[in-house]
């Protein structure tokens, strides 16, 4: 088991980080960027990894069934709806509170809907310790979400009082917010469709296939219909916006080493997480979810620190790292609540 946290940890720290190639990706436009983003991100990485390691995956997943597949890529298209939304909320409301409300919305839902949905209800004191986790990490989310709306407030006030005019405050936090909760619904609906598509995974281990090998299959399902929905948006945005040009623009070069290092990092999360949820026993996909959510949002404000998000707000900041204490805690507990299970 303390391999599948290892592993996870290796997970968490890509999944913390790649939130860091969706700022600063200029001469692209956002659309330009997430063309590319999708398709080898959410399309060409998880199909490339997982025949690597599974050359005759198809065929497993032609073995699966029709109502398993749909179901899993609905899941992956609510997702892929839903980080549309947190694209736009880092650039709106940077990376540690975007972060902070997705991963503590999709932490929550996404590890105990799937337990309910799916009957694996641990034993009662490892099922308790593992609701006991949840809300110590949502207490930390609550906390970094304060730091977050304080440093709005601090920022508003410098501004007013800097003579530029109450036109010039920033006023995108309520929309920001919004943007990152429903990322977080997304986010979770993704875990559930993982957890379901893990069928396929059960079919490709009775072909002998070793189970932490087949456990990216079900990313490629869940990812399908996740592709489907970003590709579409940011096509028609790239039309609509005549950005397309962007692809040729001077300076275009670095752009696309920033998106094409975005989706490794991006997809090598998913796929350790993946991994990490077999190492972990029964209830890994959950227990996983929770603590991978967690983690990784420790090292993204850990990011959002060193990239002066929070210089000149010591207020806000004691806020900030006090919620990443919490997490810590909440991050032990539910290792403990695995090892009870």
């Amino acid at each position: 088991m303390i391999y599948g946290f290892l592993l996870l940890l290796l997970g968490c720290l890509f999944q913390g980080s790649f939130g860091l190639g969706m700022k600063k990706y200029q001469p692209f436009s956002w659309e330009a960027f997430w063309i590319v983003f999708s398709v080898i991100g959410i399309l060409l990485i998880p199909i490339g990894w997982t025949w690597l390691e599974v050359p005759y995956f198809l065929d497993y997943i032609r073995e699966t069934p029709v109502e398993v597949l749909g179901l899993a890529s609905l899941c992956g298209l609510v997702w892929g709806i839903s980080s549309i939304l947190f694209g736009k909320a880092v650039d709106s409301i940077g990376v540690s509170l975007t972060y902070g409300v997705n991963m503590g919305i999709s932490a929550s839902a996404g590890s105990l809907i799937p337990l309910l949905i799916f009957g694996n209800i641990p034993p009662i004191r490892a099922f308790s310790l593992l609701l006991i986790g949840m809300l110590i990490m949502l207490t930390g989310v609550v906390v970094i979400t304060k730091a977050g709306l304080d440093k709005e407030k601090s920022l508003n006030r410098q501004l007013a009082g800097s003579g530029n005019g109450t036109g010039n405050i920033r006023k995108p936090l309520s929309k920001g917010l919004l943007m990152a909760l429903f990322a977080g619904l997304g986010s979770a609906a993704m875990n559930i469709g993982f957890v379901y598509a893990n069928q396929t995974l059960d079919i490709a281990a009775e072909h002998g296939v070793a189970a932490i090998n087949a456990s990216l299959i079900p990313w490629v399902i869940t990812l399908s219909g996740g592709f489907i929905a970003n590709f579409v948006y940011a096509l028609i945005m790239l039309i609509k916006n005549r950005t397309y040009r962007d692809f040729v623009a001077p300076g275009s070069g670095k752009a696309y080493v920033k998106a094409i290092i975005t989706s490794f990092v991006w997809f090598f999360a998913l796929g350790f997480y993946a991994k990490a949820t077999v190492m972990l026993g029964p209830i890994g996909s959950s227990v996983g979810w929770l603590a991978f959510n967690g983690l990784a949002l420790i090292v993204s404000n850990g990011w959002g620190l060193k990239d002066g998000e929070w210089k000149g707000f010591a207020g806000p900041k004691k806020w900030l790292l006090a919620g990443n204490v919490i997490l810590i805690v909440s991050w032990i507990v539910v290792g403990i609540s695995n090892a009870l299970s």
